[in-house]
């Protein structure tokens, strides 16, 4: 049961959120650590003898040029951006409905936002704005957007 003084508080409630998202470093490095495992695990394959030569050299071309396009996917991943307290998201300068939250932990935040036959995945990581910023993102998300775990 919440108290009736913690709805005065202005740390409890979030009415709009109003920051600059830049490219986050840390999102950067978890995509690179997590694609150059996968070629080292390739690289053991042939090693072992598991996978042949012409095979293992296609799968890391495939390899590089996915993080290479995530990327440059993840370097686009900068802006001004807006929520209100509906839901409704103004981000690089298109207007968007935040569909549901999928992750939210203290150093990253997965939202799916979404407009008439289109969707995409907002990746905002405590890295990519200042401190007060993503405190303030994560009380929006956490108090007035429907958190979701599942895939539907």
């Amino acid at each position: 049961m919440q108290q009736w003084w913690t709805k005065l508080l202005p740390t409890t409630t979030a009415n709009f959120v109003e920051f600059d998202v830049k490219p986050s470093k840390l999102s950067a490095a978890a995509l690179t650590i997590l694609y150059f495992s996968a070629a080292c695990l390739l690289l053991l394959a042939w090693l072992r003898t598991v996978l042949p030569l012409p095979l293992i050299v296609v799968c890391l071309d495939m390899l590089w040029h996915e993080w290479l396009q995530l990327r440059l996917y993840c370097q686009s991943q900068q802006g001004r951006l807006i929520i209100s307290i509906s839901g409704e998201v103004c981000w690089q300068r298109q207007k968007w409905q935040v569909d549901r939250v999928k992750i939210r932990t203290r150093f990253l935040l997965l939202l799916r936002l979404r407009r008439p036959e289109q969707h995409r995945w907002l990746l905002v990581c405590r890295d990519a704005c200042d401190e007060a910023a993503y405190r303030s993102l994560s009380l929006f998300c956490y108090s007035s957007v429907i958190y979701c775990s599942d895939d539907g």
